[in-house]
């Protein structure tokens, strides 16, 4: 019974969402927000239907959060969190495991909309089909949406993930927003937060970033002093005595680890450039993983070919790339350069890339939107 009280909930909160977001916001229409709401939706009872059948975290996360006593004894960094958020709707709601999942697959819809709000505030964009730019059809890739859809890390954090692109496309006004999503992201990734703040350095000392220069400095001090305070307490998190994770014995056992799950095909022994590859493009139609396998195959040719595109504007008009869609770059590479070392197999990279793949959407959007003005 609670199941239906929370999806009309939620549906009276999306509601007013979209009508906050299409007048004050360059979105297309309510009618595609809806669309994308219901997109989500469905991948998500797809996402439940597939559980039925295949072993899911989400089932863990939700005992161990109605086993725990303490409320406060889940505030750490890492899988924990994600019990702390979900404990008062556990045991203080009594929400059912179905009600839990739908609620995640909100927090991660809610990350997606705010994604999708940041890039369309930043990149003109040219009706492509039934007046739909590019950056509408992009976000309706379903594999974003699947692994987004469920009671666990991926939908949180990518909560904190679309927080964080939306402070930072105009961090001079939504600093707070930029703030709390960094702050989801070290709770449950802190490496992934390290990521960012080394993007933002990167990025600022490469572009004029369209901010005054007090405010560009002031971030500059701010993320260098954060990144050389928490650093520590990463590595503890990670086990690592350094940031050398190419060669971390700690880590490489960790992705060993993660390689003998029953989930996708052992990567643990490639290099580089070929788990990183792997972890953006494949699997590809010759890896043969079955249904589901051949579907994401589809995403992935097309995610190489966004790429493809992305390498060719990028290389020739960087002129033309300003400080937003720059930190973007490094976000995505260093992002994926992390999770690929510890992804371990093809099916932990399935569900981990979910969290940068929008990244390469964003400056497949801002390539073709180059292409467009030099045509």
């Amino acid at each position: 019974m609670d199941i239906i009280v929370i999806i009309l909930l939620l549906l009276l909160i999306n509601s007013y969402l979209v009508k906050y977001v299409s007048q004050n916001f360059s979105v297309s229409s309510q009618e595609y927000l809806w669309g994308l709401f219901f997109f989500h939706f469905l991948i998500s009872i797809g996402y439940l239907l597939y559980t039925l059948s295949a072993r899911s975290d989400s089932v863990s996360y939700f005992l161990r959060t109605s086993e725990a006593g303490s409320w406060l004894s889940l505030y750490e960094t890492g899988t924990k969190f994600i019990g702390f958020v979900s404990w008062p709707f556990i045991n203080i709601l009594n929400l059912s495991y179905y009600s839990m999942m739908i609620l995640f697959s909100f927090f991660g819809y809610l990350g997606i909309l705010l994604f999708y709000i940041a890039i369309k505030e930043n990149m003109p964009s040219r009706p492509f089909i039934y007046n739909l730019t590019i950056v509408e059809l992009v976000l309706l890739l379903p594999n974003l949406h699947f692994w987004t859809s469920s009671l666990g890390k991926g939908s949180f954090i990518f909560l904190g993930i679309g927080m964080f692109v939306f402070g930072l496309s105009r961090i001079n006004k939504r600093l707070l927003a930029c703030l709390f999503g960094a702050f989801i992201i070290y709770m449950i990734r802190p490496h992934i937060f390290l990521a960012l703040i080394t993007a933002i350095i990167i990025g600022l000392f490469l572009t004029n970033i369209g901010i005054k220069p007090f405010f560009k400095w002031l971030i500059l001090i701010v993320a260098s002093f954060i990144f050389f305070y928490l650093s520590d307490s990463v590595l503890q998190f990670t086990d690592v005595d350094s940031f050398d994770i190419t060669s971390s014995s700690v880590l490489n056992h960790r992705a060993s680890q993660l390689g003998t799950s029953d989930s996708g095909i052992d990567i643990n022994n490639y290099n580089i450039f070929y788990k990183l590859f792997t972890f953006w493009f494949r699997p590809l139609f010759f890896d043969g993983l079955g249904i589901l396998g051949l579907i994401a195959s589809f995403e992935n040719a097309i995610c190489l070919f966004m790429a493809i595109i992305v390498i060719r504007y990028l290389i020739i008009h960087w002129s033309k790339w300003n400080g937003f869609f720059r930190i973007g770059i490094f976000i995505f590479i260093l992002g994926s350069f992390i999770l690929a070392q510890v992804s371990g197999n093809l099916g932990i990279a399935l569900r981990q890339k979910s969290q940068f793949m929008p990244f390469l959407f964003l400056l497949y959007c801002k390539a073709v939107s180059i292409r467009s003005n030099l045509m």
